[in-house]
């Protein structure tokens, strides 16, 4: 299924403040708010300065509305006046290379025969999750799979429901660099397929289906306000949005579905810190080799108030926000 790689190892965070914006009530899905359409140019980027040598760094989220098309001229041009391009694509999973290691991931999501979804997680988060279901009228018997499975394909089949498409800017950021003949770096930090069916395998309890739920349990409400906030460049909205409802790297640190898929905080918090002193390296190299570098990373990241913006600006680096 499409939703094993969207959702493993995405860095979910915990629910954070909620909007001031009320949500419609359980059971009602929330397709009163309209998506936006058409070609639109998503937010500004952040700059961080070493003197003359600039960095650019654009914020990335997973849920776009299906009939929008990014479109920045602004993102293009510094792009094109770039000697390099970075990008994180650490939260994919690894590629599977034939039908037996396909067949494998399949049954991972599978718990043990005899067992049931309601076995594995709290009565509370099964009346949650049955709930869920039937406001989006998600067919499909979940009993068989384990709990982040089943997170995963509650999540999927929401999204066809509100009409939002899993978009990463990264991919039209790494297309745009590739046709313009810049350097592209990926930072890649996939498990081994051994190592990545053991985290599958022994993926149980709440924590696998906390964040999906929340986010689900307004119909859909802020998700698809934060779909329409990142389209249009609203920052304001992002940055009240983007903890509540961004499914992926919402806030900065592991959180427990990185630790559920992870095989635990320990090897969560060795993810977190591999991959934060990957970036940070990079980001230093850029600013003191390059005249101009072009980044994409997870907004969540950038707007947190201890995160990565935060800590170049720690290590002396001038950083300008978007308004």
């Amino acid at each position: 299924m499409r939703s094993i790689a969207l959702l493993l190892f995405a860095g979910l965070a915990a629910a954070g403040a909620r909007t001031g914006t009320p949500a419609p009530d359980t059971g009602e899905l929330a397709l009163d708010v309209e998506l936006v359409r058409g070609e639109l140019p998503g937010p500004a980027l952040w700059k961080v300065s070493s003197g003359d040598h600039v960095l650019w760094i654009q914020g990335d989220v997973a849920a776009l509305p299906k009939r929008m098309k990014w479109r920045s001229k602004e993102f293009e041009r510094l792009l094109e006046a770039s000697q390099e391009v970075i990008v994180d694509d650490s939260d994919r999973a690894p590629d599977y290379r034939t039908e037996r290691e396909a067949a494998r991931l399949t049954n991972a999501s599978k718990l043990p025969r005899g067992q049931t979804l309601q076995e594995h997680v709290s009565p509370g988060m099964y009346v949650r999750v049955e709930a869920i279901q039937k406001t989006f009228d998600i067919p499909g018997n979940l009993e068989s799979e384990r709990p982040w499975a089943a997170a995963s394909w509650l999540y999927d089949r929401a999204f066809y429901r509100l009409d939002l498409v899993d978009f990463r800017a990264r991919e039209t950021a790494t297309k745009l660099a590739r046709k313009a003949k810049v350097r592209v770096t990926m930072l890649e930090f996939k498990p081994t397929f051994a190592e990545y069916l053991g985290y599958l395998e022994s993926a149980w309890g709440d924590e696998c289906l906390s964040r999906v739920v929340e986010i689900l349990e307004d119909g859909g409400f802020g998700i698809r306000r934060l779909a329409n906030a990142w389209s249009i460049g609203d920052i304001d909205q992002l940055r009240d949005l983007v903890p509540a409802h961004e499914l992926a790297n919402a806030h900065w640190g592991p959180n427990e579905f990185t630790m559920c898929l992870r095989g635990g905080p320990q090897r969560a918090r060795e993810y977190f810190e591999q991959r934060t002193t990957a970036w940070l390296r990079e980001s230093e190299r850029v600013l003191r080799d390059h005249r101009s570098t072009v980044a994409v990373m997870p907004i969540g990241w950038l707007l947190a108030p201890d995160g990565y913006v935060a800590q170049l600006r720690a290590r002396g680096y001038e950083v300008v926000e978007p308004e």
